[in-house]
């Protein structure tokens, strides 16, 4: 049994030492696989023509910031070539060599320190690469932008030479701008072929500026200076005549000035011609859009007196027959208010309100003579006397629409009387209707309350009749009154109507339940209790309802089957408030 333990054990031992020793041989074969990588990309690295570019670069003759980059540049080639790469070679040569032996940990350290030292010199391959394509780039550009500046300052040159008449007094400043920018141009030109390409971009830059500005100035300024030597001055000179011509016609401008504002856009036309000779087109633009529209008001101003001429001419005789039928008909309306008068209260202010409108017409008609005045003495603005007449037609149509209205508010009086007194005819004969229909049933007596409520109808249908007849009527507070005296009478008729019903019926109970009298003692006793309030107290309605409630208790529905028979006779319906009344 010892044995066998011995002999698994030594089986283990050599099995593990078999997987040991095939790890250790897969992770040397990965190493020298890396350590050919390594040499690939080393092999890659020094293909790079980076000699060939340093010579091109070295050829460019440089100067100054370039020059220190190109020996830098030239410092890190020589550190690439002499130094870098053969590190590399001697450590992957080693690499190689200790990966046949079993210090794994030592060797994965030196590949490690192997492939960043591959890695940075890589990147500093590139870097060095890159700035020597950007040496050759900028001394390309910048011989290029010598030879564009060249020919452009020549064009710059001949156009101001050319046309220095579409400038004026800006040539001087023109020429003196393009002589700063051709000297800036000769320092570019000599540190681009000295190699001071550094120096030389920073001259570059503004150079393009500043020729980018010469270049806007030289297209601002010509139609700037044509506007202040040739279109406005013409229109000045046209302007001044215009004026001239239109004085001599007898036209006027109310409180313009025109000569005096002619005189101030010459003056800002003068005076913007030192923005230019300043080379200051922005400013002179400015300007020259504020005379633009100084010339373009003289103008509006001249023509509007122009086509305010004609308009006024043909309203003349319009305005005054419109003023003439407007006074007129206040005239008519004065003397139909001061007849109306005598007979009428006029509650609405119609005689203020025409003499209000009279004044109006006054003011009015003041305002058309004066400019007729004017007109006629070759003194007046026509654009004035044309806004005078607009609003006149317009004052004159409102004037006559509240001649109309007041008319209209004081047309009816005579027919409003008219009906008033008929209204009022109608109101006494149904007092003494109503007064007839009670004293034609002979009752032993009125109730008080309706004896008031019927005196105070009659005491208004009576004051109704008095003002009628004062000298002055005031319709207004005649309509009032007819209205309250109507739902009054309304009120009176519906109370005439239930006094009459329930003196009538409670005398129809009182005969219907004597039949009764005689097996019933109280219905006996309700029946002379009904009697006392119908013969001494008139309550009638009392009356009706004490009788009523004892006869239905004896001969239940008898009071509804006699109530109907009733009114069937009397030819109308029950009316509503009777049914209340009963409940």
């Amino acid at each position: 049994m010892g044995s066998i333990m011995v002999t698994v054990v030594l089986v283990g031992i050599v099995i593990l030492a078999i997987i040991v020793y095939v790890g250790i041989l897969a992770y040397q074969q990965r190493i020298r696989r890396q350590v050919t990588a390594l040499a690939d990309k080393k092999a890659s690295l020094v293909a790079i023509p980076l000699a060939d570019e340093v010579k091109l670069v070295s050829q460019l003759s440089l100067t100054g910031q370039s020059l220190t980059q190109f020996e830098e540049l030239q410092n890190d080639y020589a550190d690439i070539t002499q130094d870098r790469f053969k590190r590399i070679d001697a450590q992957l040569a080693q690499l190689k060599n200790d990966s046949r032996g079993l210090n794994l940990i030592q060797l994965r350290r030196d590949l490690a320190k192997d492939t960043l030292l591959v890695s940075q010199t890589d990147e500093l391959v590139q870097t060095v690469q890159t700035k020597l394509a950007a040496l050759q780039e900028v001394d390309k550009q910048h011989r290029q932008a010598v030879r564009d500046l060249e020919q452009k300052y020549q064009d710059l040159r001949k156009t101001l030479l050319a046309k220095n008449f579409a400038f004026g007094p800006s040539i001087d400043g023109l020429e003196e701008r393009l002589g700063q920018l051709e000297d800036n141009f000769d320092t570019f030109t000599q540190l681009t072929q000295t190699g001071d390409h550094e120096r030389a971009s920073d001259v570059l830059g503004q150079l393009k500026a500043d020729t980018a500005s010469l270049e806007d100035l030289i297209k601002a300024i010509p139609p700037l200076y044509k506007d202040l030597t040739a279109v406005y001055p013409d229109q000045i000179s046209e302007l001044k005549s215009g004026y001239e011509q239109l004085s001599n016609e007898a036209y006027h401008f109310g409180d313009a000035d025109i000569p005096g504002l002619i005189q101030k856009v010459a003056d800002q036309v003068n005076g913007n011609l030192a923005a230019l000779a300043d080379l200051r087109p922005d400013d002179a633009k400015v300007i020259n859009q504020r005379i633009a529209d100084q010339i373009d008001h003289l103008y509006d101003l001249m023509q509007t007196e122009i086509d305010a001429k004609k308009p006024v001419d043909e309203n003349l005789d319009n305005v005054a027959r419109f003023i003439a039928h407007a006074q007129n008909q206040n005239q008519s309306l004065m003397a139909e208010l001061d007849r109306l008068k005598q007979n009428y209260t006029l509650d609405h202010q119609e005689l203020e309100t025409a003499r209000e409108l009279s004044e109006q017409l006054r003011n009015i008609d003041g305002i058309y003579q004066r400019d007729v005045q004017n007109l006629t003495g070759q003194a007046a603005t026509y654009s004035i006397v044309l806004a005078h007449q607009q609003q006149q037609e317009k004052d004159l149509k409102q004037i006559e629409e509240q001649q109309a209205k007041v008319l209209k508010s004081v047309a009816g009086l005579a027919d409003e009387e008219r009906q008033a007194r008929e209204t009022l005819r109608q109101f006494d004969f149904k007092l003494h209707s109503l007064r007839r229909q009670v004293e034609n049933l002979n009752l032993p007596g009125v109730p008080q309350n309706y004896l008031d409520y019927f005196f105070v109808v009659r005491n208004e249908v009576e004051q109704l009749a008095t003002d009628m007849d004062q000298p002055q009527i005031d319709m207004e507070q005649i309509t009032k009154q007819l209205l309250i005296i109507q739902t009054d009478l309304d009120s009176l008729s519906e109370r005439t109507d239930d006094l009459l019903d329930s003196a009538e019926l409670s005398e129809e109970l009182m005969q219907y339940a004597n039949r009764y009298q005689a097996s019933h003692e109280d219905l006996a006793k309700a029946s002379q209790e009904a009697k006392k309030l119908f013969d001494e107290d008139h309550e009638y309605a009392k009356a009706l309802e004490t009788i009523a409630t004892e006869l239905d208790k004896v001969e239940p529905g008898s009071y509804k089957r006699l109530e109907d028979a009733y009114y069937q006779r009397k030819g109308r319906e029950k009316p509503k408030h009777d049914d209340e009344s009963q409940k």
